[in-house]
C-alpha cells in the first residue's frame, strides 16, 4: 500500500470549476491565489487540504514532520508534478497532497516527472516508475528513506536520494547539529548498520559532522 491510500474526490460543482480553470488559456499557476474565482478556489483548496491532512495524519509528505492541524501556513497544498510546468495536472487527485512550508518552498517548481522519448505526456502517470521522487500516492516512504533520531535522512533507493536532495531534508541537522553526545554515539551505530546495508555515502558525511561536533 502507498502512503496515501485514498485520493481526494470532488463534487460536481468542484469538477466544473476545475474544468473551467484547466481550459482557461488565461489562467496560469500565478492565478492560484488571485483569480476572479478566488472565493471558490479558496474553498477548493480548503477541501483538498482537509482531505490530505487527514489521510496523511498531519505529516508532511516529504520530511514526515508535523504540519499544522488548523493553519494553512504550515499545511500547504502541494502539487507533486509542479503546477508551474503541468497546468493540466493542477487538480489531478493523485498529483495533490499536503506539505510543510519548508518542503513546499524548497521543492517549488523543480520537475519530478521523468522525461519521455515521445514528447509531452498526454495523461497523468499511473505508476511509481514515472516519477523521480518518492510519490505518496504510489510509494511507501520507508521503502526509500530511513529517518534516524527523527532528524537524519538516509536514502535507500535512487528515489530516496532524489527526494532528500530536492527538499534538502538534512539541511537543518547538517547546519545546526541538534544532538547531545550520547545520542550521537547511538546514531553513529545506527548509521554504520545502514551503510552496511548499502545506504548512501551521505552516511559518511553525517558521521564526519558528528565527529566534529563531539570534538568541539
Amino acid at each position: 500500500m502507498a502512503d496515501i491510500e485514498q485520493a481526494v474526490e470532488f463534487s460536481k460543482e468542484q469538477k466544473k470549476l476545475i474544468k473551467d480553470i484547466v481550459e482557461d488559456d488565461n489562467f496560469t499557476h500565478d492565478d492560484w491565489n488571485k483569480a476572479e474565482k478566488k472565493d471558490e478556489l479558496q474553498a477548493l483548496r480548503s477541501h483538498i487540504r482537509k482531505h490530505y491532512r487527514d489521510k496523511q495524519l498531519a505529516k508532511c509528505s516529504y520530511c514526515k514532520k508535523d504540519i499544522s492541524v488548523q493553519s494553512a501556513a504550515n499545511c500547504q497544498v502541494e502539487h507533486i508534478a509542479p503546477k508551474e510546468k503541468y497546468k493540466k495536472y493542477m487538480f489531478h487527485p493523485k498529483n495533490l497532497c499536503v506539505a510543510c512550508a519548508d518542503c513546499n518552498a524548497i521543492k517549488w517548481k523543480h520537475d519530478t516527472v521523468k522525461s519521455v522519448k515521445t514528447g509531452e505526456r498526454k495523461k497523468y502517470p499511473s505508476s511509481s516508475g514515472a516519477f523521480l521522487l518518492v510519490h505518496p500516492h504510489f510509494d511507501v516512504y520507508t521503502d526509500h528513506i530511513d529517518i534516524f533520531s527523527g532528524r537524519w535522512y538516509v536514502d535507500k533507493t535512487a528515489k530516496g536520494h532524489f527526494t532528500i536532495g530536492l527538499c534538502k531534508l538534512n539541511q537543518r541537522s547538517l547546519e545546526f547539529g541538534y544532538f547531545e553526545p550520547d545520542e550521537m554515539i547511538v546514531l553513529a551505530e545506527d548509521l554504520r548498520d545502514a551503510k552496511a546495508k548499502g545506504s548512501s555515502a551521505l552516511v559518511d558525511l553525517i558521521k564526519e559532522r558528528m565527529r566534529r561536533l563531539l570534538d568541539e
